[in-house]
């Protein structure tokens, strides 16, 4: 049997109380919209999708693990960065250099297996011994895959979040957004460019607005006179690690010149950062998405 894809449970979602905000005529607009199917593997290119509040469709849905069950990142296997997912009828496919294509199989009663992301504990769902001897085989050590099923549950940093607001398997937060402007600026500042696949967003937005300025962003919405048409919250900027080295193209990793000029030139609250973490947020928790689409500016009120 191959992989259907099913949703994840996502439980109701009260509503936080809104800080001061001031409304603006600037506008963001989406240049790209990408998924990663896999926890720190390749990402998928969209011109449209539609976000829910686990973020984009099949989003960090699926995850590599150790025989402990702890997660497995491009931090200590760069060339995680190669494995490349392919979506087709519902199906997931992978490739990577050196392997046959494969699709991920599902039993029709998956098993679950406690896994461990950064602090949190979560029931995830099993995959057969041919996927795991796949990955196992391309990266040198004994792993297993993982899928965040319909019974499984991660809630959000409740400082950030309430009660109930769930995430899969990325980091800490179900999107990320990111600016060009911010990347051109770091870009004039380091030995040589980097792309914008070296920060893994959902959601990159190019604007008139300052470099850096999105980290006093509060929301990008649609229609402020519309209360059904949807918002972002940005809630927290994104910290960043030792990825920021890996060439997301090669799966090398380069060294440490961006981390260290982010945290030396850009540091927020003493940590480098890159981009903002987002929520989504509709009435009907679906949230249109295209490239190209304007997105107002909801800037946070100084004070």
């Amino acid at each position: 049997m191959i992989l259907a894809i099913t949703a994840a449970r996502v439980l109701p979602r009260p509503a936080l109380p809104i800080p001061p905000a001031m409304l603006t005529t600037d506008t963001a607009t989406i240049t790209q919209l990408i998924s990663y199917p896999i926890k720190s593997c390749a990402g998928l290119s969209h011109q449209t999708i539609t976000a829910n509040a686990l973020g984009l469709p099949h989003d960090r849905q699926w995850m590599v693990v150790d025989a402990n069950g702890r997660f497995l990142s491009q931090r200590q296997h760069p060339t995680m960065a190669l494995i490349q997912p392919r979506m087709t009828a519902g199906t997931l496919r992978l490739s990577a250099p050196g392997m046959a294509e494969i699709e991920i199989p599902q039993t029709s009663e998956p098993t679950t297996l406690e896994v461990t992301v950064w602090k949190d504990t979560v029931q995830a769902h099993t995959t057969l011994d041919a996927v795991n001897q796949w990955l196992s085989s391309y990266l040198g050590s004994p792993v297993r895959l993982v899928h965040y099923g319909s019974d499984s549950f991660r809630q959000i940093d409740p400082a950030f979040a309430a009660p109930g607001q769930a995430v899969a398997f990325a980091d800490g937060y179900p999107l990320l957004v990111t600016h060009e402007a911010s990347l051109a600026d770091l870009n004039g500042r380091l030995s040589a460019a980097v792309d914008m696949s070296r920060f893994r967003p959902n959601i990159v937005v190019q604007s008139a607005a300052d470099a850096w300025s999105e980290l006093g962003w509060q929301r990008l919405q649609n229609d402020p006179a519309n209360s059904e048409a949807g918002h972002l919250d940005l809630v927290k900027p994104c910290a960043r690690c030792v990825m920021t080295g890996i060439n997301q193209q090669t799966g090398e990793q380069t060294g440490s010149e961006v981390l260290k000029t982010l945290r030396q030139q850009f540091a927020h609250q003493d940590q480098a950062v890159f981009g903002i973490n987002g929520i989504a947020h509709s009435p009907q928790d679906q949230l249109p998405l295209q490239v190209g689409q304007s997105l107002q500016i909801v800037h946070k009120q100084a004070g």
